[in-house]
Protein backbone atom coordinates (compact mmCIF):
# COMPACT_ATOMS: atom_id res chain seq x y z
CA UNK A 1 0.00 0.00 0.00
CA UNK A 2 1.34 3.62 -1.20
CA UNK A 3 1.91 5.39 2.40
CA UNK A 4 3.53 8.39 0.43
CA UNK A 5 0.42 10.45 2.09
CA UNK A 6 0.39 10.93 5.86
CA UNK A 7 -3.20 10.72 6.92
CA UNK A 8 -3.39 11.70 10.87
CA UNK A 9 -5.83 12.31 13.30
CA UNK A 10 -5.93 16.09 14.93
CA UNK A 11 -7.13 15.32 18.50
CA UNK A 12 -10.44 17.28 20.18
CA UNK A 13 -8.47 18.41 23.18
CA UNK A 14 -10.81 21.05 23.95
CA UNK A 15 -14.51 20.13 25.35
CA UNK A 16 -17.66 22.71 26.36
CA UNK A 17 -18.63 19.93 28.45
CA UNK A 18 -15.66 18.99 30.30
CA UNK A 19 -12.21 16.99 28.67
CA UNK A 20 -12.62 13.02 29.25
CA UNK A 21 -10.74 11.29 31.41
CA UNK A 22 -6.87 10.55 30.86
CA UNK A 23 -7.67 6.66 30.14
CA UNK A 24 -9.89 7.59 28.08
CA UNK A 25 -7.52 9.70 25.66
CA UNK A 26 -4.61 6.76 26.36
CA UNK A 27 -6.97 4.59 25.08
CA UNK A 28 -8.14 6.50 21.74
CA UNK A 29 -4.34 7.56 20.96
CA UNK A 30 -3.83 3.49 21.16
CA UNK A 31 -6.45 3.08 18.57
CA UNK A 32 -5.54 5.62 16.69
CA UNK A 33 -2.00 3.37 16.23
CA UNK A 34 -3.89 0.33 15.82
CA UNK A 35 -6.30 1.75 13.54
CA UNK A 36 -2.80 1.96 10.82
CA UNK A 37 -3.11 5.90 11.11
CA UNK A 38 0.08 7.51 10.84
CA UNK A 39 0.18 10.53 13.14
CA UNK A 40 -1.38 12.63 16.06
CA UNK A 41 -1.92 16.39 16.34
CA UNK A 42 -3.17 18.66 18.73
CA UNK A 43 -4.07 22.04 18.62
CA UNK A 44 -3.26 25.28 20.80
CA UNK A 45 -4.34 27.70 22.71
CA UNK A 46 -3.35 29.12 26.55
CA UNK A 47 -6.32 31.32 27.22
CA UNK A 48 -9.97 29.26 26.71
CA UNK A 49 -13.21 29.60 28.16
CA UNK A 50 -13.86 25.65 27.55
CA UNK A 51 -11.50 23.64 29.29
CA UNK A 52 -8.39 22.43 27.06
CA UNK A 53 -5.31 20.13 27.26
CA UNK A 54 -2.06 22.03 27.16
CA UNK A 55 -0.67 20.58 23.60
CA UNK A 56 2.71 19.65 24.89
CA UNK A 57 1.70 18.03 27.73
CA UNK A 58 -1.44 16.34 25.90
CA UNK A 59 1.39 14.92 23.39
CA UNK A 60 3.48 13.88 26.33
CA UNK A 61 0.55 12.20 27.43
CA UNK A 62 0.03 10.32 23.65
CA UNK A 63 3.75 9.46 23.62
CA UNK A 64 3.64 6.90 26.57
CA UNK A 65 0.78 5.44 24.95
CA UNK A 66 1.99 5.27 21.83
CA UNK A 67 5.04 3.25 20.04
CA UNK A 68 5.02 4.65 16.39
CA UNK A 69 2.84 7.10 15.47
CA UNK A 70 4.30 10.57 14.60
CA UNK A 71 3.40 13.39 17.19
CA UNK A 72 2.70 16.83 16.08
CA UNK A 73 1.26 20.09 16.73
CA UNK A 74 -1.35 21.72 14.66
CA UNK A 75 -0.56 24.42 15.47
CA UNK A 76 1.89 25.97 18.74
CA UNK A 77 1.00 29.47 18.69
CA UNK A 78 5.01 30.05 19.30
CA UNK A 79 4.38 33.45 20.18
CA UNK A 80 2.54 33.22 23.09
CA UNK A 81 5.57 30.57 24.73
CA UNK A 82 8.85 31.97 25.31
CA UNK A 83 10.93 30.17 22.39
CA UNK A 84 14.26 28.76 25.06
CA UNK A 85 11.21 27.26 26.63
CA UNK A 86 9.42 25.69 23.59
CA UNK A 87 13.23 24.11 23.21
CA UNK A 88 13.87 22.78 26.02
CA UNK A 89 10.09 21.00 26.18
CA UNK A 90 10.64 20.11 22.56
CA UNK A 91 13.87 18.16 23.44
CA UNK A 92 12.75 16.54 26.09
CA UNK A 93 9.27 15.39 24.16
CA UNK A 94 11.27 14.19 21.38
CA UNK A 95 13.93 12.37 23.26
CA UNK A 96 11.31 11.00 25.01
CA UNK A 97 9.03 9.64 22.19
CA UNK A 98 12.19 8.24 19.94
CA UNK A 99 12.24 10.75 17.90
CA UNK A 100 8.53 11.01 17.19
CA UNK A 101 7.85 14.55 17.51
CA UNK A 102 7.03 17.40 14.40
CA UNK A 103 6.48 20.65 15.06
CA UNK A 104 3.72 22.62 13.74
CA UNK A 105 4.06 26.32 14.80
CA UNK A 106 2.34 29.91 14.11
CA UNK A 107 2.01 33.79 15.47
CA UNK A 108 -1.92 33.30 16.00
CA UNK A 109 -3.68 34.05 19.22
CA UNK A 110 -5.79 36.62 20.17
CA UNK A 111 -5.04 40.15 21.82
CA UNK A 112 -6.28 38.65 25.07
CA UNK A 113 -3.75 36.22 25.40
CA UNK A 114 -0.96 38.71 24.24
CA UNK A 115 -2.05 41.39 26.77
CA UNK A 116 -2.21 38.44 29.48
CA UNK A 117 1.24 37.45 28.82
CA UNK A 118 2.83 40.56 28.20
CA UNK A 119 3.80 40.07 24.63
CA UNK A 120 3.48 42.80 21.98
CA UNK A 121 0.94 41.96 19.32
CA UNK A 122 1.87 45.08 17.30
CA UNK A 123 5.45 43.49 16.92
CA UNK A 124 3.76 40.22 16.52
CA UNK A 125 6.02 38.94 13.01
CA UNK A 126 9.03 40.28 14.73
CA UNK A 127 8.65 38.15 17.84
CA UNK A 128 7.88 35.13 15.19
CA UNK A 129 10.40 35.85 13.33
CA UNK A 130 12.80 35.84 16.25
CA UNK A 131 11.46 32.68 18.08
CA UNK A 132 11.78 30.44 14.73
CA UNK A 133 15.41 31.43 14.41
CA UNK A 134 16.06 30.98 18.39
CA UNK A 135 14.18 27.76 18.33
CA UNK A 136 16.05 25.97 15.10
CA UNK A 137 19.33 27.01 16.66
CA UNK A 138 18.53 25.83 20.13
CA UNK A 139 17.33 22.37 19.02
CA UNK A 140 20.40 21.73 17.25
CA UNK A 141 22.29 20.65 20.33
CA UNK A 142 25.19 23.44 19.87
CA UNK A 143 26.01 26.63 22.11
CA UNK A 144 24.25 29.47 20.71
CA UNK A 145 25.15 33.04 21.24
CA UNK A 146 22.05 35.20 19.68
CA UNK A 147 22.02 39.21 20.32
CA UNK A 148 18.38 40.21 19.65
CA UNK A 149 15.45 42.39 19.92
CA UNK A 150 13.68 39.87 22.04
CA UNK A 151 16.39 37.22 23.05
CA UNK A 152 19.49 37.69 24.68
CA UNK A 153 21.00 34.23 24.79
CA UNK A 154 25.10 33.71 25.27
CA UNK A 155 26.07 29.89 25.44
CA UNK A 156 22.83 28.76 25.33
CA UNK A 157 22.67 25.04 24.78
CA UNK A 158 19.62 22.59 24.78
CA UNK A 159 20.52 18.80 24.62
CA UNK A 160 19.71 16.54 23.18
CA UNK A 161 19.70 17.78 19.92
CA UNK A 162 16.24 17.43 18.29
CA UNK A 163 15.75 17.89 14.30
CA UNK A 164 12.19 17.81 13.92
CA UNK A 165 10.41 19.08 11.36
CA UNK A 166 9.00 22.73 11.72
CA UNK A 167 5.72 23.39 9.97
CA UNK A 168 4.11 27.22 9.72
CA UNK A 169 0.77 27.39 9.80
CA UNK A 170 -1.87 30.30 8.11
CA UNK A 171 -3.77 31.65 5.33
CA UNK A 172 -2.52 34.74 5.30
CA UNK A 173 0.03 35.32 1.98
CA UNK A 174 2.77 36.72 4.19
CA UNK A 175 2.38 33.55 6.54
CA UNK A 176 2.38 31.25 3.61
CA UNK A 177 5.71 33.00 2.49
CA UNK A 178 7.12 32.25 5.86
CA UNK A 179 6.23 28.77 5.75
CA UNK A 180 8.51 28.29 2.67
CA UNK A 181 11.21 30.59 3.69
CA UNK A 182 11.42 29.45 7.11
CA UNK A 183 10.11 26.23 7.78
CA UNK A 184 10.05 22.42 6.41
CA UNK A 185 6.83 22.85 5.54
CA UNK A 186 3.19 25.02 5.23
CA UNK A 187 -0.01 23.90 7.51
CA UNK A 188 -3.40 25.34 5.92
CA UNK A 189 -6.18 25.74 7.99
CA UNK A 190 -9.63 24.25 7.26
CA UNK A 191 -10.06 28.01 5.45
CA UNK A 192 -10.38 27.94 1.99
CA UNK A 193 -10.70 25.93 -0.92
CA UNK A 194 -8.52 23.84 -2.91
CA UNK A 195 -7.68 26.60 -5.25
CA UNK A 196 -6.89 28.23 -2.43
CA UNK A 197 -4.09 25.37 -1.46
CA UNK A 198 -3.09 25.46 -4.86
CA UNK A 199 -2.37 29.36 -4.79
CA UNK A 200 -0.63 29.00 -1.71
CA UNK A 201 1.45 25.87 -2.37
CA UNK A 202 3.20 27.60 -4.87
CA UNK A 203 3.54 30.78 -2.71
CA UNK A 204 5.48 28.57 -0.37
CA UNK A 205 7.54 26.64 -2.97
CA UNK A 206 8.38 30.19 -4.36
CA UNK A 207 9.64 31.27 -1.22
CA UNK A 208 11.65 28.46 -0.78
CA UNK A 209 13.25 28.21 -3.91
CA UNK A 210 13.95 32.27 -3.02
CA UNK A 211 16.26 31.31 -0.12
CA UNK A 212 18.17 28.57 -1.67
CA UNK A 213 15.91 25.47 -0.58
CA UNK A 214 14.70 22.39 -2.64
CA UNK A 215 10.75 23.65 -2.93
CA UNK A 216 10.16 19.69 -3.45
CA UNK A 217 11.17 19.16 -0.04
CA UNK A 218 8.63 20.69 1.38
CA UNK A 219 5.51 19.20 3.66
CA UNK A 220 1.80 20.77 2.39
CA UNK A 221 -0.18 19.93 5.65
CA UNK A 222 -3.99 20.62 6.21
CA UNK A 223 -6.34 20.97 9.16
CA UNK A 224 -9.98 18.99 7.88
CA UNK A 225 -12.38 18.56 10.37
CA UNK A 226 -14.49 15.30 9.55
CA UNK A 227 -17.53 13.32 10.42
CA UNK A 228 -18.17 9.91 8.88
CA UNK A 229 -21.83 8.83 9.13
CA UNK A 230 -24.98 7.83 6.92
CA UNK A 231 -27.16 10.38 8.49
CA UNK A 232 -25.50 13.55 7.51
CA UNK A 233 -27.44 15.55 10.10
CA UNK A 234 -26.33 13.46 13.02
CA UNK A 235 -22.68 14.09 11.35
CA UNK A 236 -22.92 18.24 11.05
CA UNK A 237 -24.57 18.11 14.90
CA UNK A 238 -21.08 16.54 16.29
CA UNK A 239 -19.26 18.86 14.17
CA UNK A 240 -21.12 21.89 15.39
CA UNK A 241 -21.45 20.66 18.78
CA UNK A 242 -17.28 20.70 19.03
CA UNK A 243 -16.40 23.24 16.35
CA UNK A 244 -18.91 26.15 17.59
CA UNK A 245 -17.58 25.30 21.30
CA UNK A 246 -13.62 26.08 20.01
CA UNK A 247 -14.07 28.53 17.02
CA UNK A 248 -17.25 30.33 18.44
CA UNK A 249 -20.51 30.17 16.37
CA UNK A 250 -19.16 32.04 13.91
CA UNK A 251 -17.84 29.10 12.43
CA UNK A 252 -19.52 27.97 9.43
CA UNK A 253 -19.67 23.82 9.25
CA UNK A 254 -21.36 23.58 5.78
CA UNK A 255 -18.81 25.61 4.37
CA UNK A 256 -15.20 24.39 6.33
CA UNK A 257 -16.06 20.88 7.47
CA UNK A 258 -16.73 17.12 5.43
CA UNK A 259 -19.09 15.46 6.70
CA UNK A 260 -21.31 12.73 5.40
CA UNK A 261 -21.57 8.83 3.97
CA UNK A 262 -17.68 7.53 3.95
CA UNK A 263 -17.53 7.75 0.39
CA UNK A 264 -18.46 11.44 0.23
CA UNK A 265 -16.03 12.18 2.56
CA UNK A 266 -13.31 9.79 0.58
CA UNK A 267 -14.38 12.12 -2.47
CA UNK A 268 -13.64 15.37 -0.76
CA UNK A 269 -10.59 14.10 0.68
CA UNK A 270 -9.05 12.68 -2.04
CA UNK A 271 -9.37 15.98 -4.16
CA UNK A 272 -7.44 17.24 -1.16
CA UNK A 273 -4.52 14.76 -1.82
CA UNK A 274 -4.75 14.91 -5.89
CA UNK A 275 -3.98 18.89 -5.32
CA UNK A 276 -0.81 18.37 -3.04
CA UNK A 277 -1.53 17.54 0.31
CA UNK A 278 1.14 15.45 1.90
CA UNK A 279 -0.05 15.30 5.46
CA UNK A 280 -3.71 15.33 6.20
CA UNK A 281 -4.83 16.42 9.67
CA UNK A 282 -8.31 14.63 10.01
CA UNK A 283 -9.89 16.94 13.17
CA UNK A 284 -12.71 14.57 14.77
CA UNK A 285 -15.47 15.79 17.34
CA UNK A 286 -15.11 13.26 19.82
CA UNK A 287 -12.88 10.41 21.17
CA UNK A 288 -15.11 7.76 19.73
CA UNK A 289 -13.72 5.00 18.30
CA UNK A 290 -16.09 3.60 16.25
CA UNK A 291 -16.03 6.76 13.89
CA UNK A 292 -12.23 5.90 14.23
CA UNK A 293 -12.95 3.11 12.48
CA UNK A 294 -14.86 4.04 10.14
CA UNK A 295 -12.52 6.66 9.22
CA UNK A 296 -9.70 3.89 8.96
CA UNK A 297 -11.28 1.31 6.90
CA UNK A 298 -13.87 3.12 4.57
CA UNK A 299 -12.15 6.30 4.33
CA UNK A 300 -7.84 6.21 4.49
CA UNK A 301 -7.49 2.96 2.46
CA UNK A 302 -8.73 5.10 -0.96
CA UNK A 303 -6.96 7.94 0.47
CA UNK A 304 -3.61 5.78 -0.07
CA UNK A 305 -4.36 4.09 -3.19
Amino acid sequence: MDRSVSIGIHVPSVAVAGLQSGQAYAEFFQQVEASGFDALWVEDRVFHPAPLADSLLLLLWAAAHTRHLILGTAVLVLNLRLAPVVARQVSTLHHLSGGRLALGVSLGGRPEEYDGLGIPMDRRVAVFRESMAVLRQLLGGEPVDHAGKFFQLREATVRPAAPVPILVGGIAEAAIRRAGALADGWIMAPFGTIGDFRRGWQIAQEAASQVGKDPSRLMAGRLLYVAVDDDRTRARDDLVQFLHGYYGTGFDVDKHAIFGPAEEVTKRLREQVDAGITHLMLGVPTLDHTHLRRLAQEVAPALRA
